[in-house]
């Protein structure tokens, strides 16, 4: 049997055409003019967020048939006044979520398109990913959770501007290194990352980093609580070569030694004469005391935030 053969016995039976019912009533019932396979097919593989929205609204058998509720963004602070998952009511992600959301025992799923924010709660990144149909947020925010190297890119397949705490873990319980989630993101123009105590180091982390020509593309790189063996008189040197980059560094005194300290605050001094143009210069805090003085961003004519 040939491919049109089988085309043609698939479509035989499938040829009536699909019931349907219209959305607001149960007892109005219409039929698109398709073969039950095709609606099929587009009920289980919608193009995008904003054509199963409108399929949803139009017409309540696709949302009965496959549950998926779209949201801007999805927040999680135990701190927060909703005390759990919540969402913002605006056009776009104002990060005021003020409409709370119940995901125990939901009968849907959720398709995240700008925002995912998590604050807290160890494996609320875990659990929650059950609840996801698709996660195309651009921005991310993930704080103190444990996630699986799957998990994580279930998550970030769509992400840009991350920001992450977090400790992602390999298939042998071991810590994800810096320059491997890099690697798995090759779409990002930015990120904001914190260390674990150089955990997430390796002897090779800023020669491979340096290495990466997507790397080279970010607007900005914020690395912080750098740890010691954190190569960065190496990184240091990549700053230089890469002032389209606004860098914006982070180091703690109870970390890092003394003569490590003391290379951080003579690159910072070579900084402050070292001529940007109309790039912003890097960021360079001890302590939170900012070791460069002149990136205020008050600059006129300045390229990069």
């Amino acid at each position: 049997m040939d491919i049109t053969e089988e085309a043609a016995a698939l479509a035989i039976p499938n040829h009536r055409k699909t019931p349907v019912f219209v959305h607001g009533s149960s007892k109005r019932q219409l039929y698109f003019a398709f073969p039950k396979f095709v609606m099929d097919y587009i009920l289980k593989n919608p193009k995008s967020s904003k054509l199963w929205k409108k399929l949803i609204e139009s017409c309540k058998w696709f949302f009965d048939k496959n549950p998926i509720v779209v949201i801007l963004c999805l927040h999680f602070d135990n701190n927060f006044i909703n005390n759990g998952f919540s969402t913002c009511s605006s056009q776009h992600c104002n990060y005021v979520p003020d409409r709370r959301i119940k995901l125990t025992n939901a009968p849907f799923k959720l398709w995240i398109t700008e925002l995912l924010d998590i604050f807290d709660g160890g494996i609320i990144a875990t659990s929650l990913i059950p609840r996801i149909y698709k996660c195309d947020a651009e921005k991310m925010d993930l704080f103190n959770q444990l996630l699986t190297v799957d998990e994580f890119a279930f998550l970030t397949r769509k992400v840009l501007d991350p920001i992450f705490a977090t400790w992602i873990l390999d298939e042998n319980k071991k810590v994800v290194s810096f320059e491997k989630i890099l690697e798995s993101l090759p779409q990002i123009q930015s990120i904001d990352y914190f260390f674990d105590d150089g955990l997430d180091i390796t002897p090779d982390t800023v020669k491979k980093i340096v290495e990466m020509e997507h790397v080279k593309k970010f607007y900005r790189m914020t690395l912080q609580n750098i740890p010691p063996n954190f190569d960065f008189d190496a990184f240091s040197k990549f700053m230089l070569e890469n002032k389209q980059i606004w860098f914006d560094l982070s180091f703690y005194d109870q970390t890092i030694t003394e003569e490590y300290i003391f290379r951080v605050k003579a690159f910072a001094e070579k900084l402050k004469t070292e001529n940007y143009g109309h790039y912003r210069r890097p960021a360079i805090y001890l302590n939170h005391i900012d070791l460069v003085y002149d990136n205020d961003g008050d600059e006129d004519g300045i390229m990069n935030p």
